[in-house]
């Protein structure tokens, strides 16, 4: 699934895609964001900006849009020389992010991943006031990688 728009200029990329409330459509999009990160030498560095975007985008279709395909999710990938960004934003009422940031899922659980995924791979994560809008935002290198590489040492 191709992004509805596509420019590059000297400061960076922008993708963008409105998707239908559609885990197949998810999954689209995720491939073609493999795609383009491996286009761009990341290699092995898209696993954070993939994960992201997956957890977040799953996330809108089954908790914000409730998997009412009629609705839709929108997500804006903007790549600068240092940075991602991911913007995603659905349709649903939000949901009372302050509350969940701090809260650990249980180790079998299959909800509550979001923010401690969005913790060890994002460098910031934004919500809007309602909670229908995430904007996470990353070191091109991996928050991650890096922490992995300091493990390492000298």
């Amino acid at each position: 699934m191709k992004p509805s728009v596509m420019y590059a200029n000297s400061q960076g990329f922008l993708l963008h895609w409105a998707i239908s409330s559609d885990l197949a459509e998810v999954d689209a999009v995720c491939l073609e964001l493999r795609k383009f990160f491996t286009g761009l030498g990341l290699k092995e560095g898209f696993f954070g900006p993939e994960l992201l975007a997956r957890e977040f985008l799953n996330n809108a279709v089954l908790h914000g849009n409730l998997g009412q395909a009629e609705k839709q999710v929108t997500i804006t990938i903007r790549v600068g020389r240092r940075w991602i960004r991911i913007r995603i934003t659905d349709e649903g009422s939000g949901f009372n992010w302050r509350e969940l940031r701090n809260r650990q899922p249980e180790e079998t659980s299959t909800q509550f991943r979001g923010l401690p995924i969005g913790s060890i791979y994002a460098d910031r994560i934004k919500y809007n006031r309602q909670g229908n809008e995430v904007t996470i935002q990353l070191d091109r290198k991996g928050k991650a990688e890096r922490n992995q590489a300091s493990l390492a040492g000298p």
